[in-house]
């Protein structure tokens, strides 16, 4: 949505890698020129859905050909090897998805200890960002991210860890600090801490939806 800053940079990192995958984007409905960039690249798959991550990402995934589904936000790099490490974890046994762990393009303390947390397999720890993938026979019969406004990223995992092992990879992906840089990063690492233990006690995503959108 809107990613026309950083999208060309993100479809380029993915068409250097190497391995059998499709690239495909799915816009919720941009007003930039985040889907005629997309278009520019005939190796890329382009869609439209209606808004709302959960929404875009099923989309995508119904359009998916390939057997193992990778969601990945528009301004996050993968590295090279994303392909083989991906199949390694997947051939181990019952794994069916996992993460990467997370770094981003500035330094702050706050962000470095976010970082460093990342290498943890736990929901508290895993977040969209940190580019999901999973088995698609899996993500099918669990009916993929349900069509909530806020924290579809944490609420598959309850029902993805209840299939089989879910776990973090070594390798780290690259994302932009962007957010932390327009709201404060301290401000905006406590603000997500506080919506996610919000989460875990059962407050509805709408409501944590609206708080967020007041407070940041």
């Amino acid at each position: 949505m809107n990613e026309a800053g950083f999208l060309e940079k993100t479809i380029e990192n993915c068409l250097k890698l190497q391995g059998n995958f499709e690239v495909i984007v799915v816009d919720g409905g941009s007003s930039d020129n985040t889907v005629s960039i997309a278009r520019k690249f005939s190796d890329v798959k382009t869609f439209s859905s209606k808004k709302g991550r959960a929404n875009q990402m099923n989309f995508g995934a119904k359009e998916a050909e390939g057997e193992v589904l990778l969601f990945l936000h528009a301004d996050t790099l993968l590295p090279e090897n994303t392909y083989s490490l991906i199949t390694e974890q997947l051939e181990k046994s019952r794994h069916i998805g996992g993460s990467f762990r997370l770094r981003f393009d500035k330094s702050h303390p706050g962000l470095n200890l976010y970082s460093w947390c990342s290498r943890f397999s736990l929901e508290f720890f895993t977040y969209g960002d940190h580019a999901f993938f999973v088995k698609k026979e899996i993500f099918k019969s669990i009916g993929g991210f349900k069509t909530i406004s806020f924290m579809e990223d944490i609420e598959i995992q309850k029902r993805l860890r209840q299939n089989g092992k879910f776990k973090k990879l070594q390798a780290y992906v690259l994302t932009s600090g962007r957010r932390f840089e327009e709201n404060g990063t301290t401000k905006q690492l406590v603000l997500d801490v506080f919506l996610v233990c919000l989460y875990n006690l059962s407050v509805s995503p709408n409501q944590l939806k609206r708080f967020y959108s007041d407070h940041s």
